[in-house]
């Protein structure tokens, strides 16, 4: 296996990408993958990248523009176009990298919704992984706000207001927690929320707790799990049972829409799925085994 760098224009930037290269040269499928929300590549996704490569599938992992080591003058914004244009563009990377033929999209929480809106738009895929998405931001926030005291929710939505004015004065951003203790004034405040982030991101120098607050504004309008009855490629979408920030009904429910195949791990919460965590051997092998079978129709 081996790992280099890649740098990909899109919009005027440079997102930065780890090539994990599968050995030899036979043709093989390419994973396209990108972290949740404020995630870093550096946090919980290398050991994917790993176990893919060690089972002959090359990995394409990259940082959205304004986080991590990609480019963006300004920073820690989490706007929702523009990361499905930093996925297209990496997509149509690992099209034409060495030895790759057929390339997949994969997606954890809120990236895991993006993979609905990706594999909708894109005939070209031959596969689509969905780890533990939010599928319905609106039904997603009116279910986290349960945690959050009416002070904090206030707090949050004074501060989205007031960046997005910033931001039509061209103003750095106001930055608020992504993760926080329970009710505090932070976009995931279940008990499992700051524990999780800080142990995938404890050999993570790329990750910053913390984000631009307009998205606020945006997120209940995001609902990509509304275009699932427009996949047509194969599609596996795995679900935490015990998963507090990501609903498992509302992933279901759009998994049944896109026809498919759901693996559910029992006891498992939302930030047990990385590669740090206790579900991880179970996601990323039954991940391997679907992929494999994408590899075996391509070849039929």
């Amino acid at each position: 296996m081996k790992r280099s760098e890649i740098q990909i224009p899109v919009d005027g930037v440079t997102i930065a990408a780890w090539h994990y290269a599968a050995a030899g040269s036979d043709s093989r499928p390419c994973v396209v993958m990108a972290h949740g929300f404020c995630g870093t590549r550096d946090a919980g996704l290398a050991g994917f990248g790993e176990r893919f490569a060690e089972a002959g599938i090359d990995t394409l992992c990259f940082d959205y523009r304004g986080f991590g080591a990609s480019g963006g003058r300004t920073r820690q914004v989490v706007d929702f176009p523009g990361q499905l244009r930093d996925y297209h563009a990496a997509i149509d990377t690992a099209q034409q990298l060495p030895h790759v033929n057929g390339v997949a999209v994969w997606g954890t929480s809120l990236s895991g919704g993006h993979v609905f809106a990706l594999a909708a738009q894109r005939p070209d895929l031959i596969g689509a992984i969905a780890l533990t998405p939010i599928v319905d931001g609106r039904k997603s926030v009116l279910r986290m706000s349960r945690s959050i005291r009416p002070y904090a929710a206030i707090r949050l939505g004074a501060s989205a207001i007031r960046d997005a004015i910033r931001a039509r004065a061209g103003r750095p951003p106001v930055l608020v927690p992504a993760a926080g203790p329970p009710r505090s004034a932070a976009m995931l405040t279940t008990p499992d929320a700051l524990p999780g982030y800080l142990a995938i991101a404890q050999d993570a120098p790329l990750w910053r707790n913390e984000f631009a607050a307009r998205v606020l504004l945006d997120v209940p309008r995001y609902r990509p799990g509304l275009h699932a009855d427009r996949i047509s490629c194969r599609m596996l979408v795995q679900i935490a049972a015990a998963d507090r920030n990501a609903p498992p009904d509302l992933a279901k429910a759009a998994a049944r829409r896109a026809d498919a195949l759901v693996n559910e791990y029992a006891g498992a919460g939302h930030f047990d799925v990385y590669d740090t965590g206790s579900a991880f051997d179970a996601v990323v092998t039954d991940q391997i085994s679907f992929l494999a079978s994408l590899t075996e129709r391509t070849a039929s």
